[in-house]
């Protein structure tokens, strides 16, 4: 009877609600003390919803809404060039007789130009860097507001992130997006989120655009609103909208792959694109990923989240959009944890590069929180006399560089200096001694490996050369950031792939000449190539992330033929193709294809899975026989000539799939999520293994030697067991990582994201710390190390006696073993 009398009253009053409407006011609060004093006049023109109808506030800044049933806040669109004094949304309540909203004019200009810091898929509850780093970046550059695309997540999550991350601890307007794990248990899935941070759907505008949150379509729990409650609302509000100001859509996914953005409930829809649609950003992929939608000019951006790497090792990041009268102007991705990284590649103590007669000056810079503005260079000779200043020019988001005539002195020591300016004024400073040689390198200095370097052949042993000490002979900066993009030697070349994870067009494939690093050729690519690219019989072949093929004369960088594959959907390609007896082997899933090298000519296309989500883990070969794989789903064997499935594993933690497969002794070894697999190929079932704590989520192959088996982890670096009894022999621990890749990986990870090379008794492994490591394959000791200044994530390759490293900073250097 209670209950039932609860219910009457609750309908009462919302019928009361309905009949009245809501009414109130938008004012200038100036001193924003929530309240509208005498000298505070209304603002006309501001936009009032109610869930369903939207109005425009009179001259006198007054309003009325009739209200609808389902009315539960009343919320302004926030005008270009205000901030809310308190929040944009009023709970509707009966014992409230107006509705009155103050906003206060921001300081700046913001007529041409809006900048907004996104997060996403944070699901933390502690406090971490990345927050601070946020906040002071959105401070240091002036950004209008901050935005959350969902997945906060899950109660206590939604709890931290109110309590730590919203508009007064993060000094800016702070807006959420509700995603699939912020729909929980409660009356109704978005209850506890409307709680905390209001409405899910929700409009205003910064800069020259308007800005639209809309809510995810399903989740954990169900949500009381519906597809026909958006379509409604959102007509309302765009009929209130400056139709040449461009749209600009949050959500927690992606609406679609394809070149249409409409909103369809039941016999209703709306046509974004006939709305000045410019760009949908979202998240809940966990992957770093931009796309131009076909012919359009709508932009789609995706970031993984903050605190910790994405599900396919994208890298931790928050990202900055700038947006101007024609849509998004520029992407920048701020690599969370990096504080004052600064390291002269060159000149150095490990080497100086030339550039014919001149000395190259190479350094990498970065500081999460502010951006380097301008370097200045410095250098002294042994009696501290300036000798040169100059300034370098920025190459990428990390490297810095200049070429400067050789000092006269031959032989001699000098000091170099480096000054590295902030954005907010602060100056880094590093400083290196080194010996000035110039010394040619020899023509052949050790047995080539094969032309063919593919995925895991890296991790053979090669031939005769033993590394011991590393010394730089040149660096080349790519003007892009290199991912997992191995560096290719044929043919006196050195090929590489650079990813654009923002689409700002800096995306290609180089070549750069193996002695010198001159730059040969480079080839314009539609979007980022994210993992190792195929040479054979003068062919390059590389896929980018959108599953577009490319086959270009080595010799030449032109384009012989290009293939669009079937990808027509989430996630990104990042997986790393092969070649083999003249087929090229790309893609995943159902545009998982098998293509002739010289003409494209489809052989085979997979019809037997789909599905999962990415993964850098690259394909391997033996025997006829083709191991690929989809993270969070299945490793998979299939016919080479066919495409026929052999067989599947999802057991024991190998459908997590970040790493590389690798045959060695006619045996199949495989990381699952924490246990290293031995499998026996024909049959795919696995015949040893051996638990490994270190977390195996790392994009590395397993490394076997006759007397080692060899790992590399996302937090205890790399561990070696013996081969007959599976025991720990050694543990080497490189410093803690730049910052963060693995899935879920966070501070402290010790990463190894490159699969380590064997030389002689020597291992040579690049790490996420920024440094190469010489490493003692008996010990498991560093004899030697040499900084690189960014994160090594792809395999090095060894060619003529010389190892080429390809950094995140864009920086292919060579160093003489």
């Amino acid at each position: 009877m209670k209950k039932t009398l609860l219910t009457l009253l609750s309908c009462c009053c919302l019928q009361t609600l309905i009949a009245q409407g809501f009414s109130g006011k938008v004012y200038s609060d100036g001193n924003a003390n929530g309240k509208q004093d005498a000298a505070e006049a209304g603002i006309p023109g501001v936009r009032v919803s109610d869930g369903l109808t939207v109005t425009v506030t009179d001259q006198g800044g007054n309003f009325h809404l009739p209200g609808h049933a389902r009315a539960r806040f009343v919320f302004i669109t926030t005008p270009s060039g205000y901030r809310s004094t308190s929040t944009f949304y009023i709970r509707t309540d009966s014992a409230l007789t107006a509705y009155n909203f103050g906003l206060q004019q921001h300081n700046r200009p913001t007529k041409d130009k809006a900048r907004f810091v996104r997060l996403a898929d944070t699901e933390t509850t502690q406090f971490n860097s990345w927050m601070t780093e946020a906040k002071e970046y959105a401070r240091n550059e002036d950004a209008d507001f901050m935005i959350h695309t969902g997945d906060i997540c899950y109660e206590k999550g939604m709890a931290f992130h109110a309590q730590y991350v919203n508009t007064q601890t993060m000094g800016l307007p702070v807006y959420y997006c509700i995603g699939n794990h912020d729909l929980v248990k409660g009356p109704y899935g978005e209850a506890l989120y409307e709680s905390l941070f209001g409405p899910v759907f929700y409009s205003f505008e910064a800069g020259p655009a308007h800005f639209i949150v809309t809510p995810m379509r399903y989740g954990d729990y169900q949500p009381s609103y519906t597809a026909e409650d958006v379509v409604k609302w959102l007509k309302n509000d765009l009929a209130h909208t400056d139709p040449s100001k461009p749209v600009i859509v949050f959500n927690h996914d992606l609406l679609t792959y394809d070149t249409l953005f409409a909103i369809r409930a039941g016999n209703d829809s709306i046509n974004l694109n006939e709305h000045n649609l410019k760009a949908w950003i979202y998240g809940h992929w966990h992957i770093n990923f931009a796309r131009t939608h076909g012919n359009t000019d709508i932009r789609s951006l995706c970031a993984a989240p903050p605190p910790d790497g994405g599900i396919d090792n994208s890298a931790s990041n928050f990202d900055v959009i700038d947006i101007d009268p024609k849509g998004i102007s520029l992407v920048q991705r701020r690599y969370t944890y990096v504080e004052n990284q600064l390291a002269l590649v060159s000149p150095a103590a490990g080497g100086v590069a030339f550039d014919q007669d001149k000395m190259v000056i190479s350094l990498n810079a970065y500081h999460t929180a502010s951006p380097v503005k301008q370097v200045r260079f410095r250098l002294y000779d042994q009696k501290g006399h300036l000798v040169k200043e100059l300034p370098l020019q920025q190459q990428t988001d990390w490297n810095w560089r200049a070429a400067t005539a050789t000092p006269v002195g031959k032989n001699d020591v000098y000091t170099a200096t480096v000054e590295a300016t902030l954005g907010t004024g602060r100056v880094l400073f590093v400083r290196d001694t080194f010996r000035l040689t110039k010394t040619a390198l020899p023509a052949t200095t050790g047995p080539e490996w094969p032309e063919v370097l593919q995925n895991v052949q890296r991790t053979g042993v090669a031939g005769a050369v033993t590394a011991g000490r590393l010394q730089l002979k040149w660096t080349a900066n790519t003007g892009g950031n290199i991912w997992k993009s191995s560096p290719i030697c044929a043919g006196g070349r050195v090929f590489v792939g650079t990813i654009d994870d923002e689409n700002n067009t800096r995306c290609s494939i180089i070549a750069l000449d193996a002695a010198t690093g001159k730059r040969l050729w480079q080839f314009a690519t539609g979007n980022s190539i994210k993992h190792s690219m195929s040479y054979s019989e003068g062919l390059l072949l590389a896929t980018d992330a959108e599953g577009t093929t490319y086959a270009l004369d080595a010799a030449t960088g032109k384009l012989r033929w290009q293939h669009q594959g079937p990808h027509k959907s989430l996630p990104a390609y990042n997986s790393g193709g092969l070649i083999q007896n003249g087929i090229y082997y790309t893609g995943a899933g159902n545009y998982l294809q098998a293509l002739d090298i010289h003409t494209g000519q489809v052989k085979w296309t997979n019809k037997d899975w789909a599905g999962g989500e990415g993964t850098p883990a690259a394909m391997t070969y033996r025997n006829g026989q083709l191991i690929t794989s989809s993270n969070w789903s299945h490793l998979y064997a299939h016919d080479a000539v066919t495409g026929k499935l052999q067989w599947k594993r999802s057991d024991e933690g190998i459908r997590f799939r970040s790493g590389t497969a690798a045959f060695f002794d006619n045996l199949l070894y495989v990381h699952g999520i924490n246990k290293l697999h031995v499998i026996e190929p024909a049959t795919g079932k696995t015949v040893d293994s051996i638990p490994v704590t270190a977390e195996l989520k790392t994009m590395t192959a397993p490394l076997v030697t006759p007397q080692y088996i060899i790992t590399c982890t996302a937090r205890g670096g790399m561990i070696a067991y013996d081969k007959a009894t599976k025991a720990q022999v050694w543990q080497f621990v490189p410093g803690e990582a730049l910052f963060y890749t693995a899935p879920y990986t966070s501070p402290a990870s010790a990463t190894i994201e490159s699969t380590p090379l064997l030389a002689g008794n020597r291992l040579l492994v690049g790490a996420s710390d920024g440094f190469v490591y010489v490493v003692d394959l008996a010990s498991g000791k560093a004899v030697n190390r040499i900084a690189t200044g960014a994160p090594v994530f792809a395999e090095m390759a060894i060619y003529n006696g010389m190892l080429y490293v390809a950094d995140f900073s864009g920086n292919v250097n060579a160093y003489r073993l």
